[in-house]
């Protein structure tokens, strides 16, 4: 019992300071439960309304991006173009959800990267991974820092 005791505190004040989960002990049980008390936020793209000047400026940025990031090469005009698609395909058909948005741009891609593979220098996964810190900037919101900076098209 006293192990147990122990392992429960240690588990809460693991688990206070990540402010992830709640452990909640059920004495006459002895088992734990774990519950999204403090869940991750879901973020959307509500303030983003026009979804054609939206995907241009995207698959502009993910294009500068990759340039900056590597040379500029008529593949990343391509990459952007598809990341374009998907944005507005996704968003059209009511999707808010950036994650939602970033796995369908994957998906997209890894569907005809025979098309990118022999002149990109990234995977599916990093132009995703761009993708969502891109709108997370684009919302104002704090982004999982996948990528150094965000290239703005404005700035061209």
């Amino acid at each position: 019992m006293m192990k147990s005791t122990l392992f429960i505190l240690i588990m809460t004040v693991m688990f206070r300071k990540t402010h992830s989960f709640t452990i909640v002990h059920r004495l006459h049980q002895s088992r734990l439960t774990f519950s999204a008390l403090n869940a991750i936020e879901v973020m959307t793209l509500d303030s983003l309304e026009d979804h054609e000047t939206e995907g241009k400026r995207l698959s502009a940025s993910v294009a500068g991006w990759l340039d900056l990031e590597w040379m500029p090469q008529e593949i990343h005009i391509q990459i952007g173009e598809s990341v374009k698609s998907s944005y507005i395909r996704a968003r059209e058909s009511g999707e808010n959800e950036i994650m939602n948005i970033m796995t369908e741009v994957v998906d997209d891609l890894n569907k005809n990267w025979k098309l990118y593979d022999n002149d990109a220098f990234v995977n599916a996964w990093d132009i995703g991974n761009y993708v969502a810190d891109y709108l997370h900037d684009r919302i104002g919101a704090e982004s999982c820092g996948c990528n150094a900076s965000i290239f703005n098209p404005d700035n061209l």
